[in-house]
């Protein structure tokens, strides 16, 4: 699995959900994960703007699809 592609943060949404499930609801965990990466992201010391975008781009979709989930 590639790293930052969809698949990759999809995975890791669903082992957040799953590691956080006895204190956060499924969209209040995606949300404290996303927010946890988007920070990590705008602070990360990249050299390529390019790769930032791609990278919140997968998470978005990511994001959407596994919030779409049931």
């Amino acid at each position: 699995m590639e790293q930052f592609s969809v698949s990759f943060f999809e995975e890791n949404f669903k082992q957040y959900i799953e590691r956080n499930k006895d204190v956060f609801s499924k969209v209040h965990a995606m949300n404290a994960y996303y927010r946890s990466i988007v920070g990590t992201l705008i602070n990360d010391h990249l050299n390529k703007n390019a790769e930032i975008v791609r990278r919140i781009r997968n998470l978005e979709e990511a994001y959407n699809n596994v919030k779409s989930e049931q």
